[in-house]
């Protein structure tokens, strides 16, 4: 659920990602498995992926477990890389980082957004997270048998396929960067 949004000239997308992973490696309960800052050109999107099934899969992890891990990651890398915008700097920035306890993975994921989109985000996630097992996937079916949905229409069924793979509600955030732009984090936990 949302948290208050964080508001400083100072805050960065680095900082930001570098406070959620000290509290992550701080945390005596969690392992980071993976991370990565910085951009997501297609190819390190498929890199990244494979690494993470092959990582799972020689830690004896269930089959099960290393499919949603891989959809997830591979859904949610392709979101920053296709709906995250450019900083000041002109660079599409985002991060995530995998991370592993004894009972759990957790995926948290950024990008950058207009700070215009924050409430329609907002209460998109609210509502699927409402949803019960069967709505989200009626939902999620009902979107991919639409032939002919504008990318405008299509949007969110990243939303839907990780609140379906995960079987766990999102968790997100928003940082104001300035007053024109947000960094949009979520977050996940698969069981």
């Amino acid at each position: 659920m949302a948290k208050n949004i964080k508001s400083s000239s100072s805050i960065n997308v680095r900082e930001i990602f570098q406070n959620q992973y000290d509290s992550k490696i701080n945390s005596q309960d969690f392992q980071i498995l993976m991370s990565h800052f910085g951009l997501f050109p297609q190819n390190l999107i498929s890199k990244i992926s494979l690494t993470a099934e092959q990582f799972l899969i020689d830690r004896g992890e269930d089959k099960k477990i290393v499919k949603r891990v891989f959809s997830i990651l591979l859904e949610g890398l392709n979101n920053i890389r296709i709906h995250g915008i450019r900083d000041e700097l002109d660079r599409q920035l985002g991060y995530f980082i995998l991370a592993f306890n004894q009972n759990q993975y957790e995926i948290i994921m950024a990008n950058i957004i207009n700070s215009s989109e924050k409430n329609k985000i907002e209460d998109y996630i609210e509502l699927i997270n409402s949803y019960s097992e069967e709505k989200i996937r009626d939902t999620y079916i009902s979107i991919l048998s639409t032939e002919f949905l504008s990318k405008e229409e299509r949007s969110g069924l990243g939303f839907i396929t990780t609140r379906m793979k995960s079987d766990n509600p999102l968790e997100y955030n928003f940082y104001e960067l300035n007053k024109n732009k947000m960094l949009f984090t979520f977050s996940v936990m698969l069981d």
